[in-house]
């Protein structure tokens, strides 16, 4: 199904915006980039709700900041804690209802832009991310927005897809079948009803990696390393989200993943990233730095 245009329906204020928050702390805690994500979210929300797979309570800095908490088992990855914080929002009070998560850190700026930005204004399912990547099961290109941000609009929430896709949601043990069945299937389920999906970085209209792009994290002290890089920088479909973190920024996507820095599948030079994001959000390096020294 082609891309749809985007209407000239303006997007959901703060005052008809709920926002659902999942996390996860391999040692029951808030982070302190967590703290501040919550913060900076706090003033797009009209109810902003928090889920923790492993945290029993809300530390005492969000307690006057967090509408409702619900502590859960830890089963079921991230959509298992959306499907439980949905359940205590009706979403005929909203126009539109954000999932989140913690594997990202930001907001590095403001969020305002990107909660308006007309690239996604005219879509039902959206989020920072559009890729095409796919999964083994289904083989090819999937276009789908990436879950650890997306917002779901007017259309959506009333349209029959909203309570299939989360009244099916169930505690899938493998993380591939949870990817395949909840993160792509839920754009799939809105593109076959005529929904319209939109990411603000959209890798169907973007090319391979350039060589001025990988040129720094290449180095002849390290040919394994480079040459793997270029292999998979080269081709397409990539994880945009954990390659191009710097053409995110640059699209106003105001998040790098974690995973960018603990799993570093693409194997950058860390150094190079963090020298390069100091200089963009100096005031971020702190919080990046304390997570990684605390979770490795």
């Amino acid at each position: 199904m082609p891309h749809a245009a985007a209407s000239s329906c303006p997007p959901p204020d703060a005052s008809s915006r709920a926002i659902v928050f999942a996390h996860f702390d391999p040692h029951d805690a808030f982070d302190s980039h967590v703290v501040e994500a919550l913060r900076r979210y706090r003033p797009h929300a009209a109810r902003l709700v928090v889920v923790s797979a492993t945290a029993a309570r809300l530390p005492a800095p969000l307690r006057g900041l967090v509408d409702t908490f619900v502590p859960r088992a830890n089963v079921g990855y991230d959509f298992g804690s959306w499907q439980a914080g949905l359940a205590t929002l009706c979403p005929a009070d909203f126009d539109e209802i954000l999932c989140v998560n913690d594997s990202v850190y930001g907001p590095l700026f403001d969020l305002c832009p990107a909660l308006h930005d007309p690239r996604t204004a005219g879509a039902d399912l959206w989020g920072m991310v559009l890729s095409e990547q796919s999964t083994r099961r289904r083989g090819g290109r999937c276009p789908h927005v990436q879950s650890w941000f997306f917002g779901m609009r007017r259309r959506l929430l009333d349209s029959p897809v909203y309570d299939a896709f989360w009244q099916g949601i169930e505690s899938v043990p493998d993380k591939e079948e949870v990817v395949d069945r909840y993160e792509l299937g839920l754009s799939v389920a809105c593109r076959q009803a005529g929904l319209r999906i939109a990411g603000l970085y959209d890798a169907r209209t973007q090319g391979p990696m350039r060589f001025g792009e990988l040129r720094p994290h290449l180095s002849l002290t390290a040919p394994r390393r480079s040459w793997r890089l270029w292999k998979k920088g080269r081709r397409m479909p990539y994880n945009p989200s954990e390659l191009a973190w710097l053409r995110l920024l640059e699209a106003g996507v105001p998040f790098v993943k974690v995973g960018l820095f603990r799993v570093n599948h693409y194997g950058l030079d860390l150094g190079h990233v963090l020298a390069a994001l100091g200089r963009r959000h100096p005031e971020a390096l702190p919080l990046i730095r304390g997570h990684l020294a605390r979770c490795g």
